[in-house]
């Protein structure tokens, strides 16, 4: 029950930041890209079982996250701009650990290239942003999956951009493609995109 409240408040809050068509169109790239399949083959099948990649707690960023980050007064936009530059430097990190003939590096390498595309028309200044992002220099270090940073970010893009880029989810590509969207209900922001 509470984390459908906290999933309504938060489309609620979300669905009002307008997103300019193109950001859309990365956002949809974005999105495909980082479907499930891909997720499973390429942060999952091609490493070694149990592979954890070292990150900073900052950089594990979750949607129960954007719920304390609203709280704490930081905007729609300047949510977007963190969870981009956030995934930029996870993306980072993972090309660094790669090798050169990896399967999965031009994986990583195009989702890379689509967040920098993105961040270069979402440039914010914030207080809360620039203390989050100095915290990231300063914190300790945790190990997660590679897929699991990756679920995170698929999340996320789907609680920050789904009703505005009208974004679809199928759970395979060989699934039929998504229905036309209906018009929204409240009950409708009670989704599990966001279920740990």
């Amino acid at each position: 029950m509470r984390t459908g409240l906290v999933l309504f408040l938060c489309g609620l809050v979300l669905g009002k930041a307008a997103v300019i068509p193109n950001d859309c169109h990365t956002i949809d790239v974005l999105n495909g890209k980082l479907l499930y399949d891909n997720r499973v083959t390429y942060m999952y099948e091609y490493f070694p079982t149990d592979y954890k990649l070292q990150v900073k707690y900052e950089e594990v960023l979750r949607c129960q996250n954007i719920t304390a980050l609203i709280n704490k007064g930081i905007t729609v936009k300047e949510l977007r701009y963190l969870w981009g530059i956030i995934n930029y430097r996870v993306l980072s990190k993972m090309q660094a650990v790669l090798p050169l003939r990896h399967p999965s590096l031009s994986y990583v390498t195009e989702l890379q290239l689509l967040f920098h595309e993105l961040q270069k028309e979402q440039e914010v200044e914030s207080d809360v942003i620039l203390e989050i992002l100095e915290r990231l220099d300063r914190t300790e270090v945790k190990s997660v999956s590679p897929k699991a940073l990756l679920d995170n970010c698929f999340r996320v893009l789907y609680a920050l951009y789904e009703d505005e880029c009208k974004l679809c989810n199928p759970r395979s590509e060989e699934e039929a493609l998504c229905p036309p969207p209906a018009t929204p209900t409240p009950s409708d922001y009670q989704r599990t995109y966001c279920e740990s």
